[in-house]
């Protein structure tokens, strides 16, 4: 515990002191607190620690059983989405909701560890640059998944919007966080059950503008059961959206 205040405090103190505190004070691992000069403050030994996403439908990125054939054919998709497919086209999930993405998550959410968001934004980048679209078009607009005025004046900020900050410089992709908005006040996701989870979030967004031949990526922290994304996504398939990949720093299974 003390620990993890000592690197709060410090993460914070460089974050407000600016670019000059960026040279006078080293950064540290915001997991172990050693000292690190890695992309994003996450030391190589916690890097090589993170959790690795299990074998999972490319479409909503639930995960599968591995069978015996199962690594060396197609990954399938989930009978789910074979059942009724999701407005979205396809999920890149980089971790399941483990330790110490777990960690990383909540801190960021609910403690305001906006360097959190710089890490995960980094970890993103290198997926997206060197495995998932290594040769394929970037997408035209990155949508985080927006929060209720009512959350974002509780929480001070956009989890998802935060993280697509570092993407979006790196990869010039614009951001477009004012097309949708959240008009419904919901109750959080996790702590509802699956029907009610679909129920909360129905009729919870709007769209204000027109996404015509548009190829977009959904950014949101989380995928749980799916229900924000598809009742967002299905929006904006229906305002002309072409494709819609979704990006998520984790995937509960």
């Amino acid at each position: 515990m003390f620990l993890e205040k000592l690197i709060a405090f410090y993460s914070t103190l460089r974050h407000q002191v600016g670019r000059l505190g960026l040279s006078l004070l080293p950064p540290v691992c915001i997991l172990c607190g050693r000292l690190t000069r890695q992309t994003g403050n996450l030391c190589l030994a916690c890097l090589q620690d993170l959790p690795i996403l299990p074998y999972h439908c490319p479409r909503c990125a639930q995960f599968l059983p591995i069978t015996p054939h199962a690594l060396a054919e197609p990954v399938p998709t989930c009978g789910a989405c074979l059942k009724l497919a999701p407005p979205f086209d396809q999920t890149f999930a980089l971790f399941p909701y483990d330790p110490p993405i777990t960690q990383l998550i909540i801190q960021l959410k609910f403690q305001h560890r906006l360097s959190h968001a710089k890490a995960l934004g980094e970890l993103l980048i290198q997926k997206i640059r060197h495995e998932w679209y290594s040769d394929a078009h970037l997408p035209d607009l990155i949508i985080p998944v927006p929060l209720h005025p009512r959350r974002l004046r509780e929480r001070g900020f956009n989890q998802a919007l935060e993280i697509a900050k570092p993407v979006a410089r790196a990869l010039s992709i614009p951001i477009d966080a004012h097309g949708t908005r959240r008009i419904k006040h919901t109750a959080p996701q996790s702590t509802l059950t699956g029907s009610e989870r679909k129920q909360n979030v129905s009729h919870a967004f709007s769209i204000c503008r027109d996404y015509t031949g548009l190829n977009l990526a959904v950014l949101d922290d989380v995928i749980t059961t799916g229900h924000t994304l598809t009742a967002l996504c299905k929006m904006l398939k229906a305002h002309g959206a072409s494709r819609i990949d979704v990006w998520c720093c984790a995937r509960r299974g």
